[in-house]
């Protein structure tokens, strides 16, 4: 760059915020310098100016994953998210760092490379973490979060609105006929939570009761689903109905069901949570909410980078809605 700026007779800072197309320099200018450049085979260091700047290029993507369950990252929507994110990183000339941490183990990510050597860090899912995601928060790194919005967080989230994505699963159960209906969800967890709560607002609007022996604590990992749905016909339950909080466990149910000679939807009408690639394959094809997986993903790399780029970033609920297929019996 110094050879550059002894060529075009001017200062070296001036060759700089020319090849970064600053407005600073004239039209005219920044016109000789980059065909000097160009001529001369000039090729910006970028590890030096990265180091310069204080940047990596590089965000950090983390997948939580609840491991007592089962869950792992090559769920299909932790996939589709992930796709998304590195379609909308690689646009913005970012790179992507991938890795997973077990729920327990967030106490610690502030000492690991995703968090120390990394532009922006990406957090797919909070589990009930809220307290160490404020702390990493606080310590100023830029972060973005996919998962339900809460109360007292310090940090920026993307999401559904998972209260009103329960509420329209069960009211469209509700509107089919069905009265006696389960919900299978892990409500430790804040969005399982908030979607149980629309499933409680449906029926209390139906002047139905809220029975606690319909509700189960079902894990998002599909092969653990199945096992606890089967555990449950074995056992008796009586339902005609069931919202799920995400795909895998309406699969994981279907499955389950086949199992016991229960039809989708005669005898069990089904809604699960998310639209996953899957769920219009399935058999029945299923009827879900719709989460904009990758609405999302752009929308949370939009969040991250303004707050690199040192603009404040607010929370954002996506657009929620109901896909209406055959395993709620709607037709």
């Amino acid at each position: 760059m110094d050879e550059l700026a002894k060529l075009a007779n001017v200062s070296v800072s001036t060759v700089s915020r020319a090849l970064a197309g600053s407005t600073l320099i004239s039209t005219k200018t920044r016109e000789r310098i980059a065909k000097l450049a160009e001529e001369h085979n000039f090729q910006l260091n970028e590890k030096a100016r990265n180091f310069r700047l204080k940047k990596t290029n590089m965000i950090a993507v983390v997948m939580m994953v609840d491991i007592k369950s089962g869950q792992h990252i090559s769920d299909m929507f932790f996939l589709q998210m992930l796709g998304s994110l590195a379609d909308a990183l690689t646009a913005q000339g970012y790179d992507l760092l991938l890795t997973h941490i077990a729920i327990e183990d967030m106490p610690t990510i502030d000492r690991s490379r995703a968090f120390r050597q990394t532009d922006g860090i990406i957090f797919i899912g909070q589990g009930n973490q809220q307290e160490h995601l404020n702390r990493l928060a606080d310590l100023g790194k830029p972060m973005v979060v996919w998962g339900a919005e809460l109360e007292n967080s310090h940090y920026c989230t993307v999401g559904t609105n998972n209260e009103l994505g329960g509420y329209l699963a069960t009211k469209h159960l509700l509107n089919l006929g069905r009265e006696r209906i389960a919900f299978f969800g892990d409500i430790n967890f804040p969005e399982p939570q908030q979607r149980y709560s629309g499933y409680c607002r449906a029926l209390q609007e139906k002047g139905l009761p809220i029975d606690k022996s319909l509700q189960h604590n079902v894990p998002f990992d599909m092969t653990h689903a199945n096992t606890e749905i089967h555990d449950l016909m074995q056992q008796g339950l009586k339902f005609d109905a069931a919202v799920c909080s995400s795909d895998l466990i309406a699969i994981a149910a279907i499955d389950a069901f086949n199992s016991y000679g229960v039809k989708v939807p005669d005898d069990i009408a089904l809604v699960g949570f998310d639209d996953i690639a899957l769920a219009a394959l399935t058999q029945p094809p299923l009827t879900t909410v719709k989460q904009n997986i990758t609405q999302g993903g752009h929308v949370i790399v939009r969040k991250l980078l303004a707050q690199i780029n040192g603009d404040p970033a607010s929370d954002t609920i996506l657009k929620t809605e109901l896909v209406v297929r055959r395993s709620s019996g709607a037709w």
